[in-house]
């Protein structure tokens, strides 16, 4: 009775929405959040892979500004205009199968060819061989059976269009993107930082002493150094740092050298972002790696609360000059902090720097796909050698000293170790540990790909 009265005067609640229809919204929801993250990090590695990020390396980053009006008044507009003219006439030229390889072969033979190369020569297994071996056969399939039988078609036509945009547009839009909380986080850090204190700070006594724990598997190499390395006033680290092994790790830590997404949440902990100004490379590497999270990156950089230090351009682009590193090149973040700290400070203590030496580059568990990268920075980004030896020079002027065995810290210069010696350790083989290798795809998700970048 009530429910009859109440169904003619109307005032019965609506009908939730049955299970299987939120179930069905959830999974919907869930798919388009899943397309999202796959189109951020499509854009991410076809920019990595392609010429746009290695073309970053060449310009300072505080041409940002310029790049993106360049982006905006000229690039945007000539690929609405690749689109309307160029690439229909491809279809009729005679030349459509020779445009159509040198395309493909930017795009995916050469990058396929690249990864793979460092791939294989890292992580050698049958089961890496015979996948990349029938990706090299598909692609030299295509190049030989499918561009010459669709080049002057109208499937080739629309496939086209397709790998344009796959390639082009959205690399661009996604650079456009990140290039605007680039400016922006600019203009806040000029705004916040001038005529502000660095947080490098002359010592406040004798036994103000500081340890730079650079990631080389020297830290975890040899002697348990934990409690030494703890023992210091002041103890800076890396990035992915990690002290899940505290004997020889040690679990200090008073200063983060981080790319702005691994920001530590302990207010005792000061944060500095060393290569943000190092290269336009390396300022839209703070977003694009994340593309899906750049406004919550910037919101978390720009808060109220965040007292982060962004090491000057000046300072960086000063650095790569000493050190005598390529125009393609910039400082690691290792030497960044040495120079930094060494402006205010007669003497630092250095442990876990092997300079890239040896098989394994950092002491913590890496993917694969920031191992890939890792060697490319190996490789292409930093001069190991050159910072060696720049390193090895403040070694000779007692600027720096290494810990390598209990008992050289600190008194005089009987406590100090020649950086050329320090930088021989071998990797002791008995202590690597298999690494369960997760799938391909949620690597790719889920990584930013280089570690001294990751930055």
């Amino acid at each position: 009775m009530r429910g009859a009265a109440a169904l003619e005067a109307g005032s019965l609640p609506p009908v939730p929405p049955q299970k299987s229809q939120r179930d069905h919204l959830a999974a919907m929801g869930d798919f388009v959040a899943l397309m999202w993250q796959v189109l951020c990090k499509w854009s991410y590695y076809v920019s990595l892979l392609g010429l746009k990020i290695p073309a970053g390396l060449l310009l300072n980053a505080s041409r940002a500004r310029h790049v993106l009006a360049f982006l905006a008044v000229a690039w945007v507009p000539f690929l609405a205009y690749s689109h309307a003219v160029l690439l229909p006439m491809v279809q009729t030229a005679s030349y459509a199968k020779v445009i159509w390889h040198i395309l493909f072969a930017i795009w995916v033979t050469l990058p396929l060819q690249t990864v793979g190369t460092v791939i294989l020569l890292r992580a050698f297994s049958p089961r890496v061989f015979a996948t990349f071996l029938c990706a090299a056969v598909g692609v030299a399939c295509f190049h030989w059976l499918a561009i010459p039988a669709i080049a002057s078609t109208a499937i080739g036509s629309v496939l086209l269009h397709v790998l344009f945009a796959c390639f082009e547009d959205v690399p661009i839009a996604a650079w456009v993107y990140c290039l605007v909380y680039v400016v922006r986080l600019q203009d806040h850090v000029r705004s916040k930082q001038s005529g502000r204190a660095s947080p490098f700070k002359e010592p406040e006594g004798k036994e103000d002493c500081l340890l730079i724990v650079g990631n080389a598997p020297t830290v975890t190499d040899g002697a348990p150094l934990g409690s030494m390395m703890d023992s210091f006033t002041n103890v800076v680290r890396f990035n992915q740092y990690s002290v899940s092994r505290p004997d020889h790790t040690g679990s200090k830590v008073n200063f983060h050298f981080c790319n702005g997404r691994n920001f530590p949440s302990s207010k005792t902990v000061t944060a500095v972002l060393p290569l943000f100004n190092a290269s336009l490379t390396h300022a839209i590497y703070l977003y694009m790696p994340h593309l899906e999270d750049a406004a919550d990156i910037y919101a978390n950089l720009t808060n109220t609360k965040v007292d982060a230090w962004f090491v000057e351009e000046e300072r960086i682009l000063d650095l790569r000059r000493r050190i005598g590193c390529r125009v393609w090149q910039i400082p690691t973040s290792g030497m960044v902090a040495i120079d930094s700290f060494l402006s205010k400070r007669e003497e630092v203590f250095l442990h876990g720097f092997n300079f890239f030496e040896g098989k394994k580059i950092h002491y913590f568990e890496e993917s694969p796909v920031q191992l890939i990268a890792s060697w490319l920075e190996r490789f292409v980004t930093h001069d190991p050698s050159k910072e060696k030896t720049w390193v090895a020079r403040l070694a000779q002027e007692g600027r720096v000293s290494f810990l390598s065995t209990p008992g050289t810290r600190g008194d005089g210069d009987g406590g100090r170790k020649e950086a050329t010696d320090a930088t021989n350790e071998d990797e002791s083989p008995g202590k690597k540990q298999a690494a369960k290798a997760p799938g391909l795809l949620k690597v790719l998700l889920k990584d930013g790909m280089p570690s001294q970048f990751s930055f």
